[in-house]
């Protein structure tokens, strides 16, 4: 393997920092979390972070590897799930969260607070998924 795994694991910590940034948010109740823009785009920003590092990680396999590249951000995750680094179970999920940064990125007026609260509750146990999923991958390549 020709990876840059110093790389990997930075951006790996990366996720961590924004993770544990979430689920200190996702401790508010919706009404704290929507009465406070702070809240609300703190959320966004990590969410944000978060997904770029996930993508980040995944380019950076893909071409040390010298796999097809991705046409997509979403396209990333499928590659990767090809190639036995992501279970297939997972891709749809990771694929929604490229297409969110891309929401967020781009069509930010489209974003409702109710909408990233709901992901603080419901959707955060997928970046540890990630994460769990690029280590077993740095294990086997040991």
């Amino acid at each position: 393997m020709n990876l840059d795994k110093e790389k990997i694991i930075k951006k790996m910590n990366i996720i961590k920092r924004a993770l544990q940034n979430l689920v200190e948010l996702s401790q508010n109740s919706k009404e704290e979390f929507l009465s406070d823009f702070k809240y609300y785009d703190s959320a966004k920003y990590n969410l944000q972070v978060a997904i770029e590092a996930m993508i980040d990680i995944g380019n950076h396999i893909i071409s040390r590897l010298d796999y097809e590249p991705p046409k997509t951000y979403a396209e990333t995750f499928e590659i990767l799930s090809k190639h036995n680094i992501l279970p297939n179970d997972k891709v749809n999920n990771y694929k929604l969260m490229a297409r969110f940064r891309n929401k967020i990125v781009h069509f930010y007026d489209d974003i409702n607070e109710e909408e990233i609260y709901n992901i603080l509750l419901n959707n955060l146990e997928d970046f540890e998924d990630f994460l769990k999923y690029i280590s077993l991958f740095l294990e086997k390549g040991k």
